[in-house]
């Protein structure tokens, strides 16, 4: 791999990234329906966290470059990708959630959070 490949690398672990949490998140919190909208700004600022980390990136010379990126990346910089995913899509969720309770009725909204989707509302 050529040094300038190296951001299309950046996005594709990025995105690969976002895409694995998009996925946990949903497990998780299945009551929380998330937008496309939701899917790309997480994908968004994925990208954009690890394309600013990358000037702690230094490369050498004498070893392969895909190697090195590996390395750094899963070394310094996986796990703080990984909450900087889920802080937005803690973000992205409480949007969906306060524009969602200004339809529902003040009673709908309360059994909503405490019932979750054993609460129906009509």
């Amino acid at each position: 791999m050529e040094l300038n490949n190296i951001i299309d690398v950046v996005e594709k672990r990025a995105k690969d990234i976002a895409d694995q949490e998009i996925v946990n998140y949903n497990k998780a919190h299945p009551e929380v329906n998330l937008t496309d909208e939701a899917r790309e700004a997480v994908r968004t600022r994925s990208i954009s966290q690890l394309t600013l980390q990358l000037s702690k990136f230094h490369f050498k010379d004498d070893t392969d470059l895909q190697e090195q990126f590996d390395d750094w990346f899963s070394s310094n910089e996986e796990e703080d990708l990984i909450k900087a995913c889920k802080h937005c899509l803690d973000d992205e969720a409480k949007k969906i959630r306060e524009a969602a309770s200004g339809k529902m009725s003040s009673l709908d909204a309360y059994l909503t959070k405490h019932l979750g989707s054993a609460h129906t509302i009509d």
